[in-house]
């Protein structure tokens, strides 16, 4: 590991990057850089990142009081949550295990869904025509 990597090390711990992102901004692997910043806490070239017990929430800015051993709240409700994740779509993998494709059973038309392996219609108009009425041209 050069110096300059070294150097790019502490930095990026200092502004609260994970090993990983660490690891994947200077092609490390991330065993190599956590092995570097724990010794390099005992030395005290880095100084080790305690997690922050109080903290407010990522949408509203309500503080959260965090429970030691727990996993860290982000967010103060599920409000909150839903709510930033809906203006931060971009965030969401998409690509992934989640995402299903079906064929409506009204239409025929092919969809996708993200999150939902049972869905049956590519819309609510196609479940209302197929559920009340027998001919699917008829709610139209």
């Amino acid at each position: 590991m050069t110096e300059t990597e070294k150097n790019q090390i502490h930095q990026m711990r200092r502004h609260g990057c994970t090993y990983r992102h660490i690891a994947d901004a200077l092609s490390l692997k991330e065993g190599t850089v956590k092995t570097y910043c724990v010794r390099a806490a005992k030395k005290g070239l880095i100084t080790p990142i305690e997690p922050n017990r109080d903290s407010s929430c990522k949408q509203c800015g309500v503080p959260i009081e965090q429970i030691p051993k727990r996993k860290r709240k982000i967010f103060c409700s599920k409000a909150c949550s839903r709510k930033w994740w809906n203006t931060h779509l971009y965030l969401v993998d998409r690509s992934s295990k989640a995402l299903y494709h079906f064929t409506c059973l009204t239409c025929g038309k092919t969809f996708s869904a993200y999150g939902n392996d049972k869905r049956k219609y590519c819309s609510h108009q196609c479940y209302i025509n197929a559920r009340y009425y027998q001919d699917p041209s008829d709610g139209q």
